[in-house]
Order: C-alpha cells, then structure tokens, then sequence
C-alpha cells in the first residue's frame, strides 16, 4: 500500500466517525418531539434547533479552528475529537431532557468542527499536486459514508431496544478515536519564517470564487435532499418506500462521483473538472423535472453523482490558492457551504409555499448555471491548456 494511502485511511476513518453522529438527532426526532413537548417545548423551530444548532457551529468554528492550526495553535486532537463526538451523542441514551441534548448538540457541532480542518491540512502536508485530488475524494467519502449510514443504525438500534440501546453509539466513536492514537493527532508545525519565504501569495480572490461556488453547489444538492422525498412521491409519482431509497442512494451515488472526479482532476486538472460537473450536474438535476417514475429516479441519482463529484475537487483547489493558509482554507470551504444549506432549507420551503414544491425545487438550478459561469472564469490554470501549449 502507497504511504499516502496508509495515512488517509484513518483519517477517513475519523471523518466517517465524527460525521456519523451529526444526523442524529433529525432521525430521532420524531420520538423526541412528544417528550419535549411534555416538558414544555411545543415549538418546531425549537426541535428543529437541535440539528439546526450544528450549521451554526460549524460556520463559526471550523474557520476558527482552521486558523488556529494555521498558527500552530492548540486546538482539539483527532481521537479528542472521535470520543467527544460520541459520548454527545450517546447522552439520548441517557436522557431526553432538552437543553441538556441541545447542550450536547453545540458540544458535538465544535469538535466535529474542529476534526476537518486539522485533518485536511494533515492530508495537505502529504500530498502533492499529483495525488491531491484523489487523496481527498478518499477522504471526503469517508465521512459520507458515515453521515449517510448514521440513520440507519441509529433506527435500527432504537427500534430494536429503545433510548438504551443508542448507548451502543459509543462504540464507532471510541474504537475509531483509540485507533488515532496511533497517528499524528494535530498537523505539523510550520516554522513562520516558511510562511514568510517560501510559501507562495495566496489568491484571495480564487479562494472567495470557490466559496461561492461550493455554497452553490450545496445549496442545489443538499436542498433536494430536505424535500426530495415530498417531491418524488407528491409530483413523480414515486412510491415512498422507493423514494426515500432514491433520497438515500443519492449519498452513494454522490460518494462515486466524488472518488471519479478526485482521481481525474488529478489528471486533466481541477478547473476541467468543475465545469464538466457543474454543468453536467445542472443539466441532469434539471431534467428530474420533466420526467416521472423510474426516469425521474434515475436522472436524481446522476444529478447527485456530479453535485457532489467536485466536493474533494473544491478543497483540493482552495488549498492550492491559499498554501499560506490551509487550515482555515479548508475550515471555510466546509463550514460556509453547511450554514448556506440550512438557508436553503428555509428558503425553499418558503418558496413552495407561496408557490408549489414542483416549482421552488426547478428554480434552483438558476444556482448551478451560476456556479458554470463562475467555474470558468475561476482564476485557477487550466491543466489541459498548459499541457497543450507545452506540447
């Protein structure tokens, strides 16, 4: 196995792990929602406070940790990050008390937080520009794999032996967090006389465009997802059980394309490949509107395969034009993007109801032509071109 590989499985591991425990408490909401509202909490905004709590902290925080590891700050190491996570989380098993899972909920959002920028600038230090793009694509799918198989077990376990049984939770969090201990748990210092000479001006510029244009990406994917299934089965005349299957079969197919379009960016160049998928995720997430059934089904599922083909291509990028800067680079390309989700919640939602759902849901593709404009006139060399002129 290449060193490079050795190094990225844990950390995915890691990220799979902190990331398993962020749906949590949207799948068990429905039975939190009776207890809260027999202790006096009857609002839906504030059940929904719960997931909603850990956008917040992750706009806040994973830039601030990103910093902070860019200063050779002290911040949170991985297995800290694993267990903390987890034993959070567990506390459903123990009580169902609302402040104390919402305080629980804040404590989970910062170390998550604190996990994906001192990993990404980890992954940063080992790569080059040569396996950069699929290093992270391997490192990215770990934490959809957690993030989409979180559900699941956590249905599984609590179907199977109520609030007790979530205490099981613990288990992925410390055996993940006691195998970390093995690796590095914060990035390397880098002496500040490198960061004066030897690194290169970052291109604040650049770095803004991907911003812009991963928030609008994610705006578009994760949008579908809160209200894919209502679509499906109100307008597509989609089965439920076949439509939240198609809703979740989005994160894998998401979880292909991002490890396909990690390993050709590295080969014909990250800016090729964002546009390619930008303007191939647009075009098939707005043909899921004109068609009904298995069509519809199945142009979702290639829609979700290049939105989130660029998820690792994105980060990748963002360090390269802020070499001075990768922790907080990082810190902001995940964060940012989380919080402009929760915001597409609310506005799509606010849409459909002042129209219908089969028209906020098309409109959103408005989005993706912008992020196909902004990819190309990213200020980012395009691989190919130099190749070419070489030749």
């Amino acid at each position: 196995m290449r060193p490079e590989l050795k190094k990225v499985l844990p950390l995915a591991a890691g990220h799979g792990a902190v990331d398993f425990y962020m749906p949590m408490a949207s799948a068990l909401l429905p039975s939190l929602i009776p207890i809260f509202e027999a202790q006096g909490i009857s609002s839906y905004i504030m059940s929904g406070l719960l997931f909603g709590v850990l956008a917040v902290t992750q706009v806040i925080f994973q830039p601030l940790f990103g910093a902070l590891t860019d200063k050779n700050r002290w911040i949170p190491g991985l297995t800290l990050c694993c267990i903390t996570t987890a034993v959070a989380v567990s506390m459903f098993a123990v009580t169902q008390n609302y402040w104390i899972l919402l305080i629980c909920a804040i404590i989970n959002g910062i170390m998550n937080s604190a996990f994906h920028p001192n990993a990404y600038a980890q992954i940063h230090q080992f790569t080059t520009a040569g396996n950069r793009g699929k290093i992270m694509s391997i490192m990215s799918v770990g934490g959809s794999f957690g993030y989409g198989a979180a559900p699941l077990v956590t249905g599984f376990l609590y179907a199977a032996g109520g609030w007790t049984a979530l205490l099981f939770l613990l288990i992925l969090g410390i055996a993940v967090g006691l195998l970390l201990l093995k690796y590095p748990q914060r990035p390397k210092p880098v002496p500040p006389q490198e960061k004066k000479t030897e690194r290169p001006k970052a291109k604040r510029k650049a770095a803004v465009v991907l911003l812009a244009i991963s928030s609008l990406r994610c705006w578009v994917y994760y949008g579908f997802i809160g209200f894919g299934v209502v679509y499906l089965t109100t307008f597509a005349g989609v089965e439920y059980v076949a439509a939240t299957g198609a809703v979740s079969c989005m994160l894998f197919a998401g979880m292909l394309g991002t490890l396909s379009a990690g390993y050709l960016s590295d080969k014909i160049g990250r800016k090729e490949v964002m546009i390619v998928s930008y303007l191939c995720g647009g075009a098939a997430y707005l043909s899921i509107f004109f068609f009904s059934g298995v069509a519809a089904v199945t142009a979702l599922l290639i829609a979700s395969f290049f939105l989130m083909a660029t998820a690792s291509v994105e980060i990748a990028a963002v360090q390269e034009v802020m070499p001075d800067s990768v922790g907080l680079a990082s810190g902001v390309v995940i964060g940012i993007p989380q919080g402009v989700t929760a915001i597409a919640l609310v506005a799509i939602g606010a849409l459909a109801d002042a129209s219908s759902l089969a028209f906020a849901l098309p409109l959103q593709a408005v989005f993706m032509a912008a992020a196909v404009i902004l990819s190309i006139f990213l200020p980012y060399p395009l691989k190919l071109l130099k190749r070419r002129t070489a030749d």
